[in-house]
Protein backbone atom coordinates (compact mmCIF):
# COMPACT_ATOMS: atom_id res chain seq x y z
CA UNK A 1 0.00 0.00 0.00
CA UNK A 2 2.93 1.98 0.98
CA UNK A 3 4.13 1.71 -2.70
CA UNK A 4 4.90 4.94 -4.86
CA UNK A 5 6.23 4.09 -8.51
CA UNK A 6 9.26 6.10 -9.65
CA UNK A 7 10.06 7.21 -12.58
CA UNK A 8 12.69 9.24 -14.68
CA UNK A 9 13.27 12.78 -14.37
CA UNK A 10 11.08 14.48 -16.64
CA UNK A 11 12.30 15.65 -19.89
CA UNK A 12 9.73 18.57 -20.66
CA UNK A 13 7.32 20.96 -18.63
CA UNK A 14 3.58 20.98 -19.86
CA UNK A 15 2.17 24.51 -19.67
CA UNK A 16 0.77 23.72 -16.06
CA UNK A 17 3.81 23.25 -14.30
CA UNK A 18 5.94 25.96 -16.05
CA UNK A 19 3.62 28.53 -15.13
CA UNK A 20 4.14 27.03 -11.47
CA UNK A 21 7.43 26.62 -12.12
CA UNK A 22 7.92 30.26 -13.21
CA UNK A 23 5.51 32.30 -10.81
CA UNK A 24 7.60 30.50 -7.40
CA UNK A 25 10.79 30.31 -6.71
CA UNK A 26 12.38 27.21 -7.35
CA UNK A 27 14.43 24.76 -4.64
CA UNK A 28 18.14 23.87 -4.82
CA UNK A 29 18.79 20.12 -4.76
CA UNK A 30 20.89 19.57 -1.74
CA UNK A 31 19.50 17.34 0.75
CA UNK A 32 20.10 13.74 1.15
CA UNK A 33 17.76 11.11 1.46
CA UNK A 34 18.50 10.17 4.96
CA UNK A 35 18.39 13.96 5.97
CA UNK A 36 15.01 13.79 3.50
CA UNK A 37 13.54 10.80 5.89
CA UNK A 38 15.01 12.82 9.17
CA UNK A 39 13.59 15.88 8.84
CA UNK A 40 10.54 14.20 7.65
CA UNK A 41 10.00 12.01 11.05
CA UNK A 42 11.62 13.94 13.92
CA UNK A 43 9.60 16.90 12.31
CA UNK A 44 6.28 15.19 12.54
CA UNK A 45 7.13 13.62 16.22
CA UNK A 46 5.96 15.51 19.32
CA UNK A 47 3.60 16.19 21.72
CA UNK A 48 1.27 14.82 19.49
CA UNK A 49 2.44 11.35 20.38
CA UNK A 50 4.12 12.02 24.05
CA UNK A 51 1.19 13.60 25.25
CA UNK A 52 -1.64 13.69 23.39
CA UNK A 53 -1.69 10.01 23.47
CA UNK A 54 -3.23 9.98 26.83
CA UNK A 55 -6.16 11.69 26.00
CA UNK A 56 -6.76 8.82 23.11
CA UNK A 57 -5.71 5.91 25.31
CA UNK A 58 -8.21 7.44 28.10
CA UNK A 59 -10.72 7.69 25.77
CA UNK A 60 -11.13 4.92 23.13
CA UNK A 61 -8.96 2.51 25.51
CA UNK A 62 -6.12 0.49 24.23
CA UNK A 63 -7.54 -1.21 21.76
CA UNK A 64 -9.35 1.92 20.11
CA UNK A 65 -6.34 3.87 20.42
CA UNK A 66 -4.37 1.72 18.17
CA UNK A 67 -6.94 1.12 15.64
CA UNK A 68 -7.61 5.43 15.45
CA UNK A 69 -3.68 5.68 15.28
CA UNK A 70 -3.64 3.04 11.99
CA UNK A 71 -6.71 4.70 11.06
CA UNK A 72 -4.75 8.34 11.09
CA UNK A 73 -1.55 6.81 9.65
CA UNK A 74 -4.05 5.87 6.60
CA UNK A 75 -5.35 9.15 5.75
CA UNK A 76 -2.07 10.75 6.03
CA UNK A 77 -0.71 8.51 3.46
CA UNK A 78 -3.25 8.82 1.13
CA UNK A 79 -2.54 12.86 1.67
CA UNK A 80 1.03 13.02 1.28
CA UNK A 81 1.36 10.66 -1.44
CA UNK A 82 -0.50 13.25 -3.43
CA UNK A 83 1.56 16.07 -1.94
CA UNK A 84 4.66 13.72 -2.83
CA UNK A 85 3.51 13.63 -6.56
CA UNK A 86 2.97 17.51 -7.19
CA UNK A 87 6.36 18.31 -4.86
CA UNK A 88 8.26 16.30 -7.66
CA UNK A 89 7.22 17.33 -10.78
CA UNK A 90 7.02 21.12 -9.08
CA UNK A 91 9.76 21.44 -6.95
CA UNK A 92 9.00 24.70 -5.84
CA UNK A 93 9.15 27.32 -2.36
CA UNK A 94 5.87 27.26 -0.77
CA UNK A 95 4.42 24.58 -1.78
CA UNK A 96 1.11 24.50 -0.37
CA UNK A 97 0.55 27.84 -1.91
CA UNK A 98 1.71 27.81 -5.34
CA UNK A 99 -0.35 24.62 -5.55
CA UNK A 100 -3.60 25.67 -4.40
CA UNK A 101 -3.63 29.05 -6.50
CA UNK A 102 -2.77 26.91 -9.70
CA UNK A 103 -5.34 24.15 -9.29
CA UNK A 104 -7.97 25.44 -7.23
CA UNK A 105 -7.90 29.19 -7.61
CA UNK A 106 -6.23 32.04 -6.55
CA UNK A 107 -8.25 32.77 -3.98
CA UNK A 108 -7.89 29.91 -2.49
CA UNK A 109 -3.94 30.08 -2.32
CA UNK A 110 -4.30 33.75 -0.92
CA UNK A 111 -6.75 31.46 1.95
CA UNK A 112 -4.56 28.59 2.26
CA UNK A 113 -1.30 31.03 2.88
CA UNK A 114 -3.21 32.28 6.18
CA UNK A 115 -4.44 28.71 7.21
CA UNK A 116 -0.72 27.63 7.18
CA UNK A 117 0.17 30.93 9.31
CA UNK A 118 -2.73 30.65 11.54
CA UNK A 119 -2.34 26.63 12.02
CA UNK A 120 1.59 27.31 12.71
CA UNK A 121 1.23 29.68 15.08
CA UNK A 122 -1.67 27.99 17.62
CA UNK A 123 1.11 24.82 17.17
CA UNK A 124 3.24 27.09 18.77
CA UNK A 125 0.65 28.10 21.44
CA UNK A 126 -0.13 24.51 21.80
CA UNK A 127 3.89 23.26 22.14
CA UNK A 128 4.16 25.81 24.55
CA UNK A 129 1.29 24.96 26.71
CA UNK A 130 2.30 21.92 26.49
CA UNK A 131 5.65 22.57 27.20
CA UNK A 132 4.10 23.97 30.65
CA UNK A 133 2.20 20.94 31.26
CA UNK A 134 5.30 19.16 31.33
CA UNK A 135 7.18 21.37 33.54
CA UNK A 136 4.07 21.00 36.24
CA UNK A 137 4.81 17.20 35.91
CA UNK A 138 8.47 17.52 36.96
CA UNK A 139 7.94 20.39 39.46
CA UNK A 140 4.92 20.04 41.06
CA UNK A 141 2.58 22.90 41.78
CA UNK A 142 4.50 25.67 39.98
CA UNK A 143 2.37 28.12 37.88
CA UNK A 144 1.48 27.17 34.33
CA UNK A 145 1.37 30.95 33.67
CA UNK A 146 5.47 31.12 34.38
CA UNK A 147 5.99 28.77 32.12
CA UNK A 148 4.52 29.60 29.23
CA UNK A 149 5.78 33.09 29.99
CA UNK A 150 9.25 31.72 30.09
CA UNK A 151 9.08 29.36 27.08
CA UNK A 152 7.72 31.88 25.06
CA UNK A 153 10.40 34.48 25.35
CA UNK A 154 13.31 31.82 25.02
CA UNK A 155 11.34 30.84 21.79
CA UNK A 156 11.31 34.43 20.76
CA UNK A 157 14.79 35.28 21.98
CA UNK A 158 15.94 32.16 19.88
CA UNK A 159 14.78 33.67 16.82
CA UNK A 160 15.96 36.83 16.71
CA UNK A 161 19.12 36.45 17.87
CA UNK A 162 20.48 33.66 15.77
CA UNK A 163 18.15 31.55 13.53
CA UNK A 164 21.70 29.89 11.95
CA UNK A 165 21.43 27.26 15.18
CA UNK A 166 17.87 26.28 13.99
CA UNK A 167 18.70 23.41 12.02
CA UNK A 168 21.30 22.04 14.31
CA UNK A 169 19.13 22.07 17.22
CA UNK A 170 16.19 20.32 15.02
CA UNK A 171 18.80 17.81 14.02
CA UNK A 172 19.71 16.42 17.09
CA UNK A 173 16.50 17.08 18.52
CA UNK A 174 15.17 14.40 16.13
CA UNK A 175 17.48 12.37 16.65
CA UNK A 176 17.19 12.11 20.41
CA UNK A 177 13.37 11.51 19.80
CA UNK A 178 13.82 8.49 17.11
CA UNK A 179 16.25 7.16 19.87
CA UNK A 180 13.39 7.54 22.59
CA UNK A 181 10.92 5.68 20.87
CA UNK A 182 13.46 3.02 19.75
CA UNK A 183 14.94 2.69 23.58
CA UNK A 184 11.20 3.13 24.73
CA UNK A 185 9.95 0.10 22.42
CA UNK A 186 13.10 -2.51 23.76
CA UNK A 187 12.69 -1.67 27.74
CA UNK A 188 8.85 -1.25 27.19
CA UNK A 189 8.68 -5.26 25.64
CA UNK A 190 11.01 -6.55 28.20
CA UNK A 191 8.74 -4.75 30.78
CA UNK A 192 5.52 -6.50 29.23
CA UNK A 193 7.64 -9.86 29.57
CA UNK A 194 8.22 -9.12 33.20
CA UNK A 195 11.62 -7.02 32.99
CA UNK A 196 12.54 -5.18 36.32
CA UNK A 197 9.19 -5.97 38.48
CA UNK A 198 9.28 -9.83 37.45
CA UNK A 199 5.42 -9.69 36.68
CA UNK A 200 4.79 -9.94 32.76
CA UNK A 201 2.09 -7.45 32.07
CA UNK A 202 1.34 -9.13 28.80
CA UNK A 203 -1.47 -7.72 27.04
CA UNK A 204 -3.28 -8.00 30.28
CA UNK A 205 -4.30 -4.30 30.01
CA UNK A 206 -6.58 -5.01 26.81
CA UNK A 207 -7.91 -8.10 27.82
CA UNK A 208 -9.72 -6.14 30.52
CA UNK A 209 -10.95 -4.03 28.37
CA UNK A 210 -9.60 -3.29 24.78
CA UNK A 211 -12.64 -0.84 23.35
CA UNK A 212 -14.11 0.25 26.70
CA UNK A 213 -15.95 3.00 25.35
CA UNK A 214 -16.96 1.31 21.89
CA UNK A 215 -17.37 3.44 18.50
CA UNK A 216 -17.96 6.30 20.45
CA UNK A 217 -15.36 6.88 22.22
CA UNK A 218 -13.12 6.05 19.11
CA UNK A 219 -14.86 9.13 17.26
CA UNK A 220 -14.14 11.23 20.29
CA UNK A 221 -10.47 10.96 19.18
CA UNK A 222 -10.55 11.77 15.89
CA UNK A 223 -8.71 14.67 15.89
CA UNK A 224 -6.33 13.95 18.82
CA UNK A 225 -4.80 10.70 17.11
CA UNK A 226 -4.96 12.79 13.58
CA UNK A 227 -3.02 15.60 15.64
CA UNK A 228 0.55 12.85 16.19
CA UNK A 229 0.33 13.21 12.24
CA UNK A 230 0.21 16.71 11.80
CA UNK A 231 3.02 18.39 10.13
CA UNK A 232 3.74 15.45 7.74
CA UNK A 233 3.26 17.42 4.57
CA UNK A 234 6.50 18.61 6.02
CA UNK A 235 7.86 14.83 4.25
CA UNK A 236 6.48 15.60 0.68
CA UNK A 237 7.76 19.16 1.07
CA UNK A 238 11.66 17.98 1.19
CA UNK A 239 10.95 15.84 -1.96
CA UNK A 240 12.08 18.78 -4.18
CA UNK A 241 14.94 19.12 -2.43
CA UNK A 242 16.85 15.59 -2.48
CA UNK A 243 19.79 15.37 -4.63
CA UNK A 244 18.91 12.41 -6.50
CA UNK A 245 15.30 12.95 -7.95
CA UNK A 246 14.91 9.17 -8.30
CA UNK A 247 15.41 8.55 -4.59
CA UNK A 248 12.05 10.67 -3.89
CA UNK A 249 9.48 7.71 -3.80
CA UNK A 250 12.09 6.24 -1.80
CA UNK A 251 12.25 8.52 0.74
CA UNK A 252 8.85 9.41 0.95
CA UNK A 253 7.88 5.27 1.58
CA UNK A 254 10.48 4.89 4.24
CA UNK A 255 9.40 8.14 6.55
CA UNK A 256 5.58 7.57 6.39
CA UNK A 257 6.41 3.74 7.16
CA UNK A 258 8.90 4.65 10.22
CA UNK A 259 6.48 7.33 10.99
CA UNK A 260 3.03 5.43 11.08
CA UNK A 261 4.99 2.28 12.69
CA UNK A 262 7.25 4.67 15.50
CA UNK A 263 3.59 5.55 16.40
CA UNK A 264 1.70 2.25 16.37
CA UNK A 265 4.34 0.44 18.12
CA UNK A 266 4.97 2.70 21.09
CA UNK A 267 1.60 3.40 21.48
CA UNK A 268 0.69 -0.66 21.48
CA UNK A 269 3.47 -0.50 24.42
CA UNK A 270 1.81 1.95 26.40
CA UNK A 271 -1.60 0.86 26.64
CA UNK A 272 0.06 -2.68 26.94
CA UNK A 273 1.34 -0.99 30.28
CA UNK A 274 -0.47 1.90 31.18
CA UNK A 275 -4.36 1.56 32.49
CA UNK A 276 -6.50 3.50 30.22
CA UNK A 277 -8.21 4.98 33.17
CA UNK A 278 -5.15 6.30 34.54
CA UNK A 279 -3.77 8.07 30.97
CA UNK A 280 -4.93 11.73 30.85
CA UNK A 281 -3.16 15.02 29.33
CA UNK A 282 -2.00 16.34 32.33
CA UNK A 283 1.60 14.33 31.67
CA UNK A 284 2.95 12.18 29.32
CA UNK A 285 1.74 8.38 29.42
CA UNK A 286 5.43 7.18 28.47
CA UNK A 287 6.40 9.04 31.60
CA UNK A 288 3.49 7.51 33.53
CA UNK A 289 4.51 3.83 32.62
CA UNK A 290 8.21 4.27 34.20
CA UNK A 291 6.55 6.35 36.84
CA UNK A 292 4.50 3.29 37.69
CA UNK A 293 6.84 0.43 37.32
CA UNK A 294 8.96 2.13 40.21
CA UNK A 295 11.70 3.90 38.05
CA UNK A 296 11.80 7.40 38.58
CA UNK A 297 14.90 8.30 37.16
CA UNK A 298 14.00 7.02 33.89
CA UNK A 299 10.47 8.96 34.09
CA UNK A 300 12.55 12.11 34.23
CA UNK A 301 14.83 11.45 31.54
CA UNK A 302 11.88 10.68 29.45
CA UNK A 303 10.12 13.98 30.95
CA UNK A 304 12.81 16.24 29.57
CA UNK A 305 12.93 14.18 26.30
CA UNK A 306 9.39 15.38 25.63
CA UNK A 307 10.43 18.76 26.88
CA UNK A 308 12.87 18.86 24.03
CA UNK A 309 10.13 17.71 21.84
CA UNK A 310 7.93 20.15 22.23
CA UNK A 311 10.45 23.58 22.36
CA UNK A 312 11.84 22.29 19.70
CA UNK A 313 8.79 21.83 17.68
CA UNK A 314 7.55 25.47 19.00
CA UNK A 315 10.98 26.78 17.51
CA UNK A 316 10.82 25.59 14.05
CA UNK A 317 6.60 26.70 13.47
CA UNK A 318 8.41 29.86 14.99
CA UNK A 319 11.02 30.25 12.74
CA UNK A 320 8.36 29.00 9.77
CA UNK A 321 5.67 31.79 10.92
CA UNK A 322 7.14 34.34 11.03
CA UNK A 323 8.13 33.86 7.71
CA UNK A 324 5.04 32.83 6.46
CA UNK A 325 3.82 36.32 7.38
CA UNK A 326 6.84 38.43 6.31
CA UNK A 327 6.37 36.35 2.70
CA UNK A 328 2.46 37.22 2.32
CA UNK A 329 3.27 40.85 3.04
CA UNK A 330 5.98 40.91 0.32
CA UNK A 331 3.75 39.45 -2.25
CA UNK A 332 0.80 41.75 -0.61
CA UNK A 333 -1.56 39.53 0.78
CA UNK A 334 -0.91 40.58 4.18
CA UNK A 335 -0.12 44.48 5.23
CA UNK A 336 3.03 45.86 4.17
CA UNK A 337 3.97 46.50 7.51
CA UNK A 338 5.05 42.47 8.27
CA UNK A 339 7.13 42.83 5.24
CA UNK A 340 9.81 44.72 7.20
CA UNK A 341 13.01 42.88 8.33
CA UNK A 342 15.75 44.07 11.18
CA UNK A 343 19.80 44.58 10.56
CA UNK A 344 20.23 40.63 11.39
CA UNK A 345 17.51 40.29 8.77
CA UNK A 346 14.93 38.63 11.13
CA UNK A 347 11.47 40.00 9.87
CA UNK A 348 10.74 41.11 13.47
CA UNK A 349 7.80 42.31 13.30
CA UNK A 350 6.12 39.10 11.94
CA UNK A 351 8.02 37.10 14.42
CA UNK A 352 6.42 39.42 17.29
CA UNK A 353 2.71 38.97 16.08
CA UNK A 354 3.52 35.31 15.65
CA UNK A 355 4.49 34.76 19.19
CA UNK A 356 1.67 36.90 20.74
CA UNK A 357 -0.31 34.03 19.44
CA UNK A 358 1.74 31.70 22.43
CA UNK A 359 0.69 34.39 24.83
CA UNK A 360 -2.78 32.92 24.37
CA UNK A 361 -1.79 29.97 26.14
CA UNK A 362 -1.54 32.11 29.25
CA UNK A 363 -5.60 31.27 29.50
CA UNK A 364 -4.92 27.94 30.29
CA UNK A 365 -3.78 29.02 34.61
CA UNK A 366 -7.11 30.29 34.77
CA UNK A 367 -9.30 27.81 32.84
CA UNK A 368 -7.53 24.46 32.79
CA UNK A 369 -4.08 23.29 30.82
CA UNK A 370 -5.89 20.03 29.70
CA UNK A 371 -8.81 21.77 28.63
CA UNK A 372 -6.69 24.59 26.70
CA UNK A 373 -4.52 22.63 24.77
CA UNK A 374 -7.07 19.85 23.44
CA UNK A 375 -9.64 23.19 22.34
CA UNK A 376 -6.19 24.29 20.60
CA UNK A 377 -5.59 20.83 19.26
CA UNK A 378 -9.10 20.31 17.79
CA UNK A 379 -8.32 23.70 15.92
CA UNK A 380 -5.38 22.89 14.42
CA UNK A 381 -7.44 19.67 13.36
CA UNK A 382 -9.94 22.33 12.17
CA UNK A 383 -7.03 23.79 10.07
CA UNK A 384 -5.41 20.08 8.76
CA UNK A 385 -8.80 19.25 7.88
CA UNK A 386 -9.25 22.05 5.82
CA UNK A 387 -5.72 22.28 4.21
CA UNK A 388 -5.30 18.31 3.54
CA UNK A 389 -8.46 18.44 1.80
CA UNK A 390 -7.10 21.64 -0.45
CA UNK A 391 -3.93 19.15 -1.45
CA UNK A 392 -5.76 15.65 -2.41
CA UNK A 393 -7.71 18.27 -4.87
CA UNK A 394 -5.26 20.09 -6.06
CA UNK A 395 -3.34 16.95 -6.87
CA UNK A 396 -6.60 15.66 -8.65
CA UNK A 397 -6.58 18.71 -10.83
CA UNK A 398 -3.41 18.76 -11.76
CA UNK A 399 -3.66 15.14 -12.72
CA UNK A 400 -6.36 15.80 -15.31
CA UNK A 401 -4.79 19.14 -16.63
CA UNK A 402 -1.54 17.69 -17.33
CA UNK A 403 -2.86 14.82 -19.45
CA UNK A 404 -5.18 17.14 -20.76
CA UNK A 405 -2.21 19.21 -21.99
CA UNK A 406 -0.03 16.23 -23.22
CA UNK A 407 1.53 15.07 -20.31
CA UNK A 408 3.14 11.57 -20.41
CA UNK A 409 2.70 9.86 -17.11
CA UNK A 410 6.40 8.08 -17.58
CA UNK A 411 7.64 11.24 -17.18
CA UNK A 412 6.37 11.86 -13.31
CA UNK A 413 9.07 11.39 -10.78
CA UNK A 414 7.20 9.32 -9.19
CA UNK A 415 3.32 8.86 -8.92
CA UNK A 416 0.71 8.03 -6.38
CA UNK A 417 -0.82 4.46 -6.84
CA UNK A 418 -4.02 5.06 -7.94
CA UNK A 419 -5.64 7.70 -9.27
CA UNK A 420 -7.96 9.33 -9.24
CA UNK A 421 -8.46 6.58 -6.12
CA UNK A 422 -5.94 7.92 -4.03
CA UNK A 423 -7.04 11.81 -4.32
CA UNK A 424 -11.04 10.91 -4.15
CA UNK A 425 -10.28 8.40 -0.66
CA UNK A 426 -8.43 11.48 0.72
CA UNK A 427 -11.41 14.08 0.52
CA UNK A 428 -13.90 11.42 1.68
CA UNK A 429 -11.56 10.41 4.38
CA UNK A 430 -11.67 14.05 5.68
CA UNK A 431 -14.90 14.79 5.16
CA UNK A 432 -15.99 11.61 7.60
CA UNK A 433 -12.70 13.28 10.03
CA UNK A 434 -15.17 16.55 9.59
CA UNK A 435 -18.34 14.88 10.27
CA UNK A 436 -17.37 12.93 13.48
CA UNK A 437 -15.51 15.42 15.27
CA UNK A 438 -18.61 17.65 14.90
CA UNK A 439 -21.06 14.99 16.26
CA UNK A 440 -18.74 14.63 19.75
CA UNK A 441 -19.46 17.35 21.71
CA UNK A 442 -16.25 17.61 23.05
CA UNK A 443 -14.37 18.37 19.64
CA UNK A 444 -17.51 20.42 17.74
CA UNK A 445 -16.41 24.18 19.42
CA UNK A 446 -12.89 23.82 18.30
CA UNK A 447 -13.67 22.73 14.88
CA UNK A 448 -16.82 25.21 14.30
CA UNK A 449 -14.29 27.71 15.44
CA UNK A 450 -11.91 27.04 12.86
CA UNK A 451 -14.78 26.79 10.47
CA UNK A 452 -15.49 30.65 11.04
CA UNK A 453 -12.03 31.60 10.88
CA UNK A 454 -10.79 30.02 7.53
CA UNK A 455 -14.25 30.17 5.79
CA UNK A 456 -14.34 34.32 6.13
CA UNK A 457 -10.53 33.95 5.15
CA UNK A 458 -11.89 32.48 1.84
CA UNK A 459 -14.75 35.05 1.42
CA UNK A 460 -12.04 38.03 2.23
CA UNK A 461 -9.84 36.32 -0.03
CA UNK A 462 -12.12 36.39 -3.35
CA UNK A 463 -13.29 39.70 -2.48
CA UNK A 464 -9.42 40.40 -2.53
CA UNK A 465 -8.66 38.11 -5.52
CA UNK A 466 -11.55 40.71 -7.32
CA UNK A 467 -10.44 43.84 -6.79
CA UNK A 468 -6.84 43.14 -7.40
CA UNK A 469 -6.47 40.57 -10.06
CA UNK A 470 -5.20 37.18 -9.36
CA UNK A 471 -2.84 36.90 -7.09
CA UNK A 472 0.23 34.68 -7.19
CA UNK A 473 2.00 34.67 -3.49
CA UNK A 474 3.85 31.96 -2.32
CA UNK A 475 6.43 31.28 0.52
CA UNK A 476 9.66 31.24 0.55
CA UNK A 477 12.00 28.05 1.26
CA UNK A 478 11.61 26.98 5.34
Amino acid sequence: MFFLQEVSFMSKKVPCIQHVMDTSQGLNRHMTTRAAVMTGVGGTIGTGLFLSSGDVISTAGPGGAIVMYLIGGLIVWLMTTCLGEMSAAMPVSGSLQAYSTEFVGPAMGFTIGWVNWIGGAMTITAQVVASAIIMRDIIPNSPTWLWIVVFSALLFGVNMLDVKIFGNISFWASSIKLIMIVAFVIVGAGMMGGLGSGDAVGFSNFSDGAFPTGLAGMGAVILTSFYAYAGTEIVASTAGEIQDENKMGRAINITLLVLIGSVVISIAIVAALLPWQQANVLGSPFVYVFRNAGMPSAALIVNIVVLTSALTSGNYFTFACARYLWSMAKFEQAPKYFAKTNKNGVPARSLIVSMLFAMIGIVAQFVAEDTVYLFIVYFIGGANIFMYSVICISQYRFRKRYIAEGGDLKDLKFRVASYPLVPILGVLAFLVMLVVSLIDASQRTGIIVSAICYIGIYILATLYVKKHGDARAKNIDM
